[in-house]
């Protein structure tokens, strides 16, 4: 339906296009008084650098949000990079729009739509193991919130993915250490996280989920590295906006306001200036 606008849209780097991807879900949360605004915010410099790395390197990548309730962050990363026209966005969760409040498939750049935790990871895992059976180069990119790990048929997926040597098989974990109502460590501790994934056969990495270089380079070196991969990347839950940042866990369920938006807006001015 769309054409991708990438080779014209015009922002200088991922940094700024993460800025617009965040303005975009602040101003929409506060426009339709709708929920998951930390997680969206946590969530939205990953699949800058993923949607970045897809459609700046010519490969061929599917990128799964398998935290769906980030819709927000998917549908604004996907304007900000260029995939779709910024109006897209007054369609959200209105009545008869694709751009539901959990993530759809049926919009350009979303191979399968989520909301049920832990599903994305076991059908990616499906996906890649069927392009290498039929010869196709093609890389599988899923991302996973850290509390979405208490589900078991994640795990299930990375047996699978290190029986099979699923070299086109990749997971990011979204690891802002927050899940629904509390801390993933008080719910059901993940730590050691990296340990136990590299006991499930994966090539493990850690950075900041914030720094789009890091995630770029991690893309890089996981493609190539002949093994299924894990990031663990370290993000903050409302990253941008310190009121969010404070209260998490309140932002999960609550909408943005006017007084959000300005505040973006104005600290947006100030870093240009």
């Amino acid at each position: 339906m769309w054409q991708s606008q990438f080779e014209a849209f015009s922002m200088p780097d991922a940094a700024a296009r993460s800025s617009v991807a965040r303005e975009l879900i602040i101003e929409t949360s506060t426009r339709t008084g709708t929920p998951h605004l930390s997680s969206s915010l946590s969530v939205v410099d990953i699949l800058v650098s993923l949607g970045l790395a897809r459609e700046g390197q010519g490969l061929s990548r599917e990128i799964y949000l398998s935290k769906g309730h980030a819709a927000l962050a998917m549908y604004s990363s996907l304007v900000a990079i260029g995939l779709l026209p910024r109006e897209v966005m007054q369609e959200y969760c209105t009545d008869g729009s694709m751009f539901e409040g959990h993530v759809n498939s049926r919009i350009p750049g979303i191979p399968l739509s989520t909301g049920s935790l832990g599903h994305a990871a076991p059908y990616a895992a499906g996906r890649a193991m069927g392009d290498l059976v039929l010869g196709k180069i093609n890389h599988h990119w899923v991302v996973l919130s850290d509390g979405e790990l208490d589900e078991g048929s994640n795990w299930e997926s990375l047996l699978i993915a290190s029986h099979r040597k699923l070299a086109n098989f990749h997971i990011v974990i979204d690891r802002n250490r927050i899940q629904s109502l509390g801390s993933t460590e008080d719910t059901s501790a993940l730590e050691p996280l990296a340990d136990k994934l590299i006991a499930f056969g994966l090539r493990v990495n850690e950075v900041s989920g914030h720094d789009h270089d890091a995630i770029s380079d991690h893309v890089i070196l996981a493609e190539s590295c002949g093994a299924p991969t894990a990031l663990i990347a370290n993000t903050i839950k409302g990253k941008g906006l310190k009121d969010i940042e404070e209260n998490a866990v309140l932002y999960h369920y609550k909408p943005a306001t006017q007084n959000h938006l300005h505040a973006f807006q104005c600290s947006t001015r100030d870093n240009v200036n």
